[in-house]
């Protein structure tokens, strides 16, 4: 029988199957979720010391399901997740008072049938229950992993301080199976939550032929085992109580910081085991570790594909015959192979879609393939992020990244997956400053024996945005405000995103390398892209002005008009011009305020919107993770309308500086002008919570310095 064929019968029976359980199925988990017997779910009052607290969760059930029916392809995997929570001030109420969740989903492409379950209900003061109707329910839709998925908006009408809310949200799916190995969603799970909550049961519920990684970190609490002879089932379970809200802090990382358990559940059959063993460990047995001869193995079976390097290998004797420099031949041949991603990206760019990405094991292999082909030192690179997990903790495959690391003596050359934008030399600024092992690219997989490592960290001059803003005040109602910028490393990530696309830098392309004409090889769906693409150009100067338009009402502290004037001056997608700069104006009539004769300027708010650290806030109780060093540097030009003098510019001198990073603005008069400086610079991307005071010494004092303002009086 044909695959198709096949998983339409699947389908098919298993859709008999759901009509038959369909009339009681919804009853039944509300029974379950809903039974006093729970003594937990029925408990109304909350201890005084959260009393304070915007809601307490009385009770909280999250159960995870992995199941195989015998002599079946098919995989069922549910998910439970009940709470009852005490709403205690407005805030919690305007919270709760809509809810989304998901329908029932059918997708025939991945043979993947979820149906839902929910209930909401309302628990007053006085003990009296009001069951919300679920069919006032508004039908929704959105984009999710790209594809569109419908949902529900429910309103959870009359919400008062001190009401319960207890609901469930369920959800039981069903997939057609039909390969020798197949890996369940991981779930990591920090136990503190945004509320505080009083009892809560974690399970992880598993058939004994599942394959289970499990793992406690950061002092979470191990997992019980328990067997269940009567489905010869096996369940993980965590009882806990009494546990504090997780703080709302900025630059934290939660699974590195908090209390978190990590689990994924996955089924292989004996010849999956043998043909992909990847971390599994044995069957019904939990696997909490990870050695360096396993992740040896697993590069070996990730690595396992040969990729034809024909290609790569026709643009090394044809454009860099000679070259000896092995980081040279790197830098072009990334470029070189950068540039097919741009071939393939047009059509969806014109369609509105995601741009298509390369997978990082796929790059790492050619690449690897490509440079041993040449004899070039490299080394592949397993390594994880900081905000994910320690290299000793690794558990899964995917929370590993690959890279390439080209050698020439003691000098690296890094190389990252690239997208449309990237550079050699890059990495992802989540793994600088991390541990991984380097694995030798010249030998053969058996020979492997991994060198642990530390990642290089860049530096704040790196990832540096240059500022450069004009202002001229023609009649003292507005400011018309000219802005140049030039922005390295991380920073100019978001610009590059937000300003450009790829008809940027198609000149820029089609002078490196030799490319065919826009959709070459469409066929006759030709005709369909020119026409799309025609249609896209025809908008492209309105999708680009209102990315504008988002970027500056979110940087600054006060309303713009007339974004406009966009433009690339340099893409910064080659070493040789690594940052991109480009130019934009606006108008606002927020910048300058009449006082009698004379007028203040908001020139302060000029250096756009800063953070400021106050209140709870000045009590931190977790290290402080930054993505990456960075750094800002603003040149402000204000033109002094004739008849008036400047007065306050003292205000603008202002200086903090330590090991973590720093503020300095300076200002002055010059040649009718008022001219004013500033830097502030990250220069760590981390540090131990008690060195908070001095980070938040240099981050106020360009809080203040945008409440800085200009006196113009008149003369």
């Amino acid at each position: 029988m044909e695959p198709i064929k096949r998983l339409s019968v699947t389908l098919m029976l298993f859709a008999f199957y759901l009509q038959a359980v369909a009339v009681d199925r919804p009853e039944e988990i509300r029974a379950e979720m809903w039974s006093s017997a729970n003594k937990n779910f029925q408990i109304t009052d909350v201890p005084k010391k959260w009393i304070s607290k915007s809601a307490v969760i009385i009770a909280q059930l999250n159960r995870y399901e992995y199941r195989k029916p015998i002599l079946s392809n098919l995989l069922r995997y549910n998910e439970f997740n009940h709470y009852r929570i005490k709403l205690l001030d407005k805030n919690a109420i305007n919270k709760y008072s809509e809810m989304s969740y998901y329908t029932n989903h059918n997708d025939n492409s991945t043979g993947e049938y979820v149906k839902v379950y929910v209930g909401f209900k309302v628990i007053k003061p006085s003990g009296k229950e009001v069951i919300v109707d679920l069919a006032s329910a508004v039908k929704m839709e959105k984009q999710s992993g790209g594809e569109k998925r419908s949902y529900d908006k429910l309103a959870i009408p009359g919400l008062e301080q001190g009401d319960i809310l207890d609901y469930y949200i369920c959800e039981e799916t069903t997939k057609s199976n039909h390969s020798l190995i197949y890996f369940f969603d991981p779930i990591v799970y920090s136990l503190p939550r945004e509320y505080p909550v009083i009892n809560h049961k974690l399970q992880f519920r598993a058939e004994r032929r599942c394959f289970i990684n499990l793992k406690s970190l950061n002092g979470a609490p191990q997992l019980k085992l328990v067997a269940d002879e009567s489905n010869e089932e096996q369940y993980y379970t965590l009882d806990g109580n009494d546990i504090e809200s997780a703080d709302d802090q900025r630059w934290v990382y939660p699974y590195r910081e908090l209390p978190t358990i990590k689990f994924r559940a996955a089924y292989a059959s004996g010849k999956g085991m043998r043909s992909f063993d990847v971390l599994l460990g044995e069957p019904g047995i939990a696997k909490s570790s990870v050695s360096k001869k396993e992740l040896e193995e697993l590069a070996a079976t990730m690595f396992a594909t040969l990729y034809d390097t024909k290609l790569l290998g026709k643009f090394y004797k044809t454009k860099l015959k000679g070259v000896t420099d092995p980081f040279e031949v790197a830098t072009q041949t990334y470029y070189f192979y950068r540039n097919d991603l741009f071939n393939l990206s047009e059509g969806d760019v014109v369609e509105g879609k995601s741009m298509p990405v390369i997978s990082e094991v796929k790059f790492c292999d050619v690449i690897s393939t490509f440079l041993a082909s040449k004899k070039i030192p490299h080394d592949i690179v397993i390594a994880v992020r900081r905000n994910i997990s320690a290299l000793d903790d690794i558990l899964m495959e995917n929370e590993i990244e690959w890279l390439i690391r080209v050698k020439k003596g003691n000098q690296y050359l890094y190389l990252s997956p690239f997208d449309l934008n990237t550079n050699p030399g890059t990495i992802d600024p989540l793994l600088e400053g991390t541990e991984a092992y380097a694995l030798d690219g010249l030998l053969p997989f058996k020979k492997w024996d991994a060198k642990r490592i530390t990642l290089p960290v860049s530096t704040g001059n790196d990832n540096k945005t240059e500022s450069e803003i004009s202002v001229q005040l023609p009649d003292l109602t507005k400011a018309k405000v000219l802005v140049k910028k030039s922005v390295r490393g991380r920073n100019k990530r978001y610009d590059q995103y937000s300003f450009m696309d790829l008809y940027d830098f198609e000149k820029e392309e089609r002078d490196h390398f030799k490319m065919g004409e826009s959709f070459e090889g469409y066929s006759f769906y030709k005709k369909k892209y020119v026409a799309m693409k025609e249609a896209y150009l025809s908008k492209r100067k309105e999708y680009k002005l209102d990315a504008l338009k988002e970027s500056l009402e979110q940087s600054y502290d006060f309303k713009i008009k007339e974004p406009g004037d966009l433009a690339i001056e340099q893409t910064g997608r080659y070493q040789t011009s690594p940052a991109m700069v480009y130019s934009f104006t606006f108008e606002t009539e927020d910048l300058v305020k009449k006082t009698g004769p004379n007028y203040l300027i908001d020139a302060g708010k000029l250096m756009e919107s800063q953070v400021k650290i106050e209140g709870e806030e000045l009590n931190r109780k977790s290290n402080i993770y930054f993505d990456n060093p960075r750094s800002y540097t603003n040149k402000i030009t204000i033109d002094i309308p004739n008849g008036y003098k400047v007065q306050g510019l003292d205000k603008f001198n202002q200086k903090v500086e330590n090991k973590f990073g720093g503020f300095t603005s300076k200002a002055k008069e010059e040649n009718s002008k008022i001219i004013i400086e500033t830097v502030k610079h990250y220069d760590v991307n981390f540090a131990p919570k008690d060195q908070w005071p001095a980070i938040v010494s240099f981050l106020n004092e360009a809080n203040t310095f945008t409440e800085q303002k200009i006196l113009l009086k008149k003369k």
